[in-house]
C-alpha cells in the first residue's frame, strides 16, 4: 500500500489589528478553507523529498478590500522553496475578510512531520561553504539588512536537494528565490548521507 501522506499540524492562529481590526472567527474560517490546498502543496513536496519536514509561519497584511498586500514566512524550518511558493501563492490569491477601519495583520503556523528523518549536519562543519553562500547571495539583498534563516537538504555528496530561507521581514520575500539559487550553487562538504542543515546569514 502507498504510504499515507504526513498530515500537517495547523498551529495557533493569531490576529492583530494595524489601524483596522480583523474578525477572528471569519479569519479562522478563511484559513481553514486553505488547509486542503496547503496539504496538497506539502503532499507533492514530500513525494519528491520524503525527508521534508518542519514548521513554517505565514504572516500577511490584508488591505481594505480583503487582498493580501504582502505575505512571507516569518519563521521557517521546512526547507523546500518550491512547496513554500505553492503555499504563498494560495495566500496571495485568496480573498480575505475585509478589515474593519483600515488594514490588518494575521499569522498562522503549520507543522509537517517528515516521512523519513534526515541526519542533522551541524553548521560548524561546513563554515567555508556557508561563507561562500553569503558571498554568492550578496547581490540578492538589494539593501536589505537582517537575518536570513537558511534550511537545506543535502545529498550524501553535499549537493543541495532542496533549500529555503526565512527572511527578516516582508521585503525579504522578493529576495528569497535569489538566495535559494545561490545556496544551490554551493557544495556542503561530503556528509555521506541525506542530511538537513540550518544556518543564518546576516547582512
Amino acid at each position: 500500500m502507498p504510504e499515507a501522506p504526513a498530515p500537517i499540524d495547523t498551529g495557533p492562529l493569531s490576529v492583530e489589528g494595524e489601524i483596522g481590526g480583523l474578525n477572528e472567527e471569519a479569519m479562522n474560517r478563511a484559513f481553514t478553507s486553505l488547509d486542503g490546498p496547503v496539504q496538497a502543496c506539502l503532499d507533492e513536496a514530500t513525494g519528491r523529498l520524503p525527508v521534508l519536514g518542519g514548521r513554517f509561519n505565514l504572516k500577511l497584511r490584508i488591505d481594505r478590500v480583503g487582498r493580501a498586500r504582502w505575505v512571507y514566512l516569518s519563521e521557517n524550518t521546512l526547507g523546500d522553496r518550491e512547496a513554500e511558493r505553492c503555499v504563498l501563492t494560495l495566500v496571495r490569491d485568496k480573498q480575505w475578510p475585509k478589515p474593519l477601519g483600515g488594514e490588518g495583520l494575521a499569522e498562522r503556523s503549520y507543522e509537517l512531520d517528515a516521512r523519513a528523518k534526515p541526519a542533522e549536519l551541524e553548521a560548524k562543519w561546513v563554515r567555508p561553504a556557508i561563507a561562500k553562500v553569503a558571498q554568492e547571495a550578496w547581490g540578492c539583498r538589494k539593501g536589505l539588512r537582517g537575518k536570513f534563516r537558511v534550511i537545506a537538504y543535502l545529498r550524501p555528496d553535499g549537493r543541495v536537494l532542496a533549500a529555503s530561507v526565512a527572511p527578516p521581514n516582508e521585503r525579504g520575500e522578493d529576495a528569497a528565490d535569489c538566495v535559494v539559487e545561490a545556496i544551490r550553487k554551493v557544495r556542503f562538504g561530503q556528509p555521506g548521507r541525506k542530511s538537513k542543515l540550518s544556518f543564518d546569514i546576516w547582512w
